[in-house]
């Protein structure tokens, strides 16, 4: 069976848009697909293409932050909780150095919790007016008795008169139009542009490979980071503030598990609505039309070294028969 750009049953490989196998015998064909197999299933090769992706992330000047931010946090956070039971013991200057340790600590913490706090309030301004006119369009349209929309939190952009959308809904049950009036529309569309800037998570309509964001999703994430970024506030106001032999060890404990916990929810939050909005055939597609131009470039790669082989081969073969010929004559 020949191979396309569709997934099959029979076969791993898809081809890319474009790419065609015309010349290939079926053997190579049978090749090619095996390859792509064994890319999709080979833990070894599952761990090269993360450490690609990897490598990628880290020759961004943002992902190479963020990597260094992570490995300082975990290696101060593993100090002091070696600190506290003991493993890591200096004396009498226990106490103070388990306070630099916290200094430290809570500087790192400041500098994504205080230093976002500001960008947070303006995402949670663009996110309220988000949230006003998602609600204002359902109850608009359930006050109109329109067709429910094909996707809840995909608000239509097509605008028009109230005559043209009967019209439209006359002809077509499935038509979307927007119930807004354009100015309100205008300031959706605003408010949403700037949000998705600073979270590429959220995506207001459909897109190639995934669906809208989930409203109710999108309020928890940018509440809880809200939160994060408080707690992170008042962690950083009792560290400071109050001298480390009279602070009690119980408040900023509780204020740094609290702040930890929005974090790890926000970002958990964040994560199922990625895999909820996911278009798996599309993304499974996409995977493999990669993985198998990977491979057509592996086998093309290796009929060509198998090709010079055989050439070189051959001309040792009448090297030597030469040769041979040549001392007999001698």
């Amino acid at each position: 069976m020949s191979i396309s750009s569709k997934l099959s049953d029979s076969r791993y490989a898809v081809l890319p848009h474009g790419v065609d196998l015309q010349g290939w015998s079926p053997e190579e064909v049978d090749e090619l697909n095996d390859h792509v197999r064994h890319l999709l299933h080979s833990r070894r090769e599952h761990f090269k293409h993360s450490m690609r992706g990897f490598k990628q992330y880290l020759s961004r000047p943002l992902g190479l932050f963020v990597f260094i931010y992570a490995v300082l946090v975990t290696l101060f956070g593993a100090a002091w909780v070696f600190c506290l039971i003991g493993w890591i013991y200096i004396g009498n200057e226990q106490e103070y150095f388990i306070n630099v340790i916290d200094l430290v600590l809570v500087a790192l913490f400041a500098l994504i919790g205080d230093g976002l706090a500001p960008f947070r309030i303006v995402d949670t301004y663009h996110m309220c007016f988000i949230a006003h006119y998602h609600h204002l369009t359902w109850r608009l349209r359930k006050k109109k008795q329109l067709p429910a929309l094909a996707d809840h939190n995909d608000l239509p952009d097509r605008a028009g008169s109230m005559m043209e959308q009967e019209d439209a809904i006359d002809k077509e049950e499935t038509a979307e139009y927007s119930v807004l009036s354009h100015r309100q529309q205008r300031r959706l569309q605003y408010h949403q542009a700037k949000f998705s800037k600073t979270h590429t998570f959220y995506r207001p309509h459909e897109t190639a490979t995934h669906h809208a964001f989930p409203l109710r999703l999108l309020v928890a994430s940018v509440v809880l980071l809200d939160c994060h970024s408080l707690f992170q506030v008042a962690l950083g106001t009792c560290t400071w503030s109050i001298d480390y032999r009279v602070r009690p060890q119980a408040l900023t404990a509780t204020i740094l598990s609290c702040s930890i916990t929005c974090n790890i929810v926000a970002g958990i939050i964040i994560s199922i609505g990625d895999h909820r909005t996911r278009k798996k055939d599309v993304l499974e597609r996409l995977k493999r039309q990669e993985l198998t131009e990977e491979a057509i470039e592996h086998v093309q790669r290796r009929h060509e070294v198998s090709g010079d082989s055989g050439q070189a081969t051959g001309s040792g073969a009448d090297g030597g028969k030469d040769g041979k010929t040549s001392g007999t004559d001698v």
